[in-house]
């Protein structure tokens, strides 16, 4: 297709998906997520049935985020992990309340067997694990890379870098320019973390060559979910978006690079 329509940070929030997702032409636009379907927000569970629902009806294209990352080896070692996932920081409580619809759930309790709740979800929620399980590191479309938290700066291949770094890498990415030739469309950091007026719109980088889409939607009062459509051979974006406190916009801008 002559465009794709990429879709960053959700964290649970299947009301701000779904709005987006009005704006998505799927005759003429290749679906991209960017990861971080789970966590904090109040219904990771329908963000990825929803998301496998898609990619099951259309050639989508789903990365992982590091957020997926913490859930899977949450499940491999709950007594190890589960006070960091379960830190309201991470969000992962909210994500295990969603998959067990029920409010006497405490996973906080002492008396709780945290190795018993992930062996019941490896064996009752199979399919969304081994479909998490199966999610891609990156999607290279013309000078477009598009990753869940950026490249090494350092390398001129981009597929050198380390397989953490795709989901996991910050400052070391997005304070510098990167040497290899791909314009980087990421999500991970919010851009309220990386715009001077602290907004949480869509961040362009001072090289031009990296794009943040993380709107912070699920963490900031103020923050959105942006779905941004690029187009082949052009060097205009329009840029949709929507927050919990905030209705769906749409604009036009033009990258220089």
């Amino acid at each position: 297709m002559d465009k794709v329509f990429v879709i960053g940070d959700i964290h649970g929030c299947y009301s701000l998906l779904e709005s987006i997702l009005t704006k998505w032409n799927p005759e003429e636009e290749q679906l991209v997520f960017l990861g971080d379907y789970l966590d904090r927000g109040p219904d990771s569970l329908k963000v990825v049935q929803k998301v496998m629902e898609l990619s099951k009806d259309y050639d989508v294209v789903t990365l992982s985020g590091n957020h997926e990352q913490l859930f899977l080896g949450w499940l491999e070692k709950p007594e190890e992990l589960s006070e960091y996932y379960f830190n309201p920081k991470v969000g992962g409580a909210a994500t295990v309340q969603s998959f067990y619809n029920d409010p006497n759930l405490n996973i906080a309790s002492n008396n709780f067997s945290v190795k018993e709740l992930t062996s019941k979800i490896q064996k009752e929620q199979s399919k969304i694990v081994e479909f998490v399980k199966g999610l891609r590191r990156f999607y290279l479309w013309g000078p477009f890379l598009f990753v869940h938290a950026g490249i090494s700066s350092i390398a001129e291949n981009f597929r050198d870098t380390k397989e953490e770094d795709f989901y996991w890498i910050r400052e070391e990415f997005y304070n510098v320019p990167h040497k290899a030739k791909e314009i980087v469309v990421f999500g991970h950091t919010p851009t309220v973390l990386l715009n001077e007026d602290k907004s949480s719109e869509v961040w362009i980088s001072p090289c031009r060559r990296k794009v943040g889409i993380d709107g912070g939607g699920a963490i900031f009062e103020r923050g959105q979910l942006h779905g941004v459509v690029f187009t082949k051979d052009s060097k205009e974006i329009t840029i949709h978006s929507v927050g919990l406190t905030s209705d769906l916009t749409t604009k036009i801008i033009e990258l220089d690079f």
